[in-house]
């Protein structure tokens, strides 16, 4: 097995990040030194997906902070078939959010899409479409929390590739918990990792 320091360079310190729940410690553990005390991936785990713009017709948002779709090809499913994901993020109340939204390789849809009409993207049941709702973190068990955590609102949804896997990192604005899932298809993720954000 392929020690993960040697493929990621791990720059941030694992001290910063508490793993509160967890399918597997270990992993875990090795996952939290990839996070900062902010809950931020390392800049070489993002670079594990390479995500390109999708320039689509019609008139636009000038800001791409609020308005941006980009593409990336990626077994997300860890299914042994590359997906089509596509990657939306767009503000509510001015802040930013993510969604995923994820088709079969050769699908069409990025051809019928225009900023007019997004409702081909949007069909799809494969996705992760949160912005305004909630994500509960219930599949793990959590020790000392009597009341569970979730996150909500306004997310982040980070795919990247470990030791050949794919995962997602999951937060939102607060930044507190940091989830590390599976994606299972449809909008189903095993959570593998609850991690907690550290003082820096």
């Amino acid at each position: 097995m392929v020690l993960w320091s040697i493929i990621l360079p791990a720059l941030a310190s694992a001290a910063s990040v508490e793993v509160a729940a967890w399918q597997d410690l270990p992993f875990c553990q090795n996952i939290a030194k990839f996070f900062g005390a902010r809950l931020k991936p390392d800049a070489e785990l993002v670079k594990t997906v390479e995500w390109k713009p999708v320039e689509l017709k019609g008139q636009g948002p000038k800001a791409r902070r609020c308005s941006s779709l980009d593409r990336a090809m990626m077994d997300l499913d860890n299914s042994g078939t590359k997906d089509l994901v596509v990657k939306t993020t767009f503000c509510m109340k001015g802040a930013p959010s993510d969604s995923l939204y994820v088709f079969p390789a050769d699908s069409p849809v990025l051809e019928h899409l225009s900023w007019q009409d997004m409702s081909p993207l949007l069909a799809t049941p494969n996705k992760f479409e949160r912005t305004s709702g909630t994500y509960p973190l219930v599949s793990l068990p959590i020790e000392r929390s009597p009341i569970p955590p979730a996150l909500t609102t306004m997310f982040t949804a980070e795919p990247f590739i470990l030791d050949s896997v794919a995962y997602v990192a999951l937060t939102d604005a607060q930044r507190e918990w940091l989830v590390i899932a599976k994606y299972r298809g449809g909008q189903q993720f095993e959570d593998r990792c609850y991690l907690r954000a550290g003082q820096p």
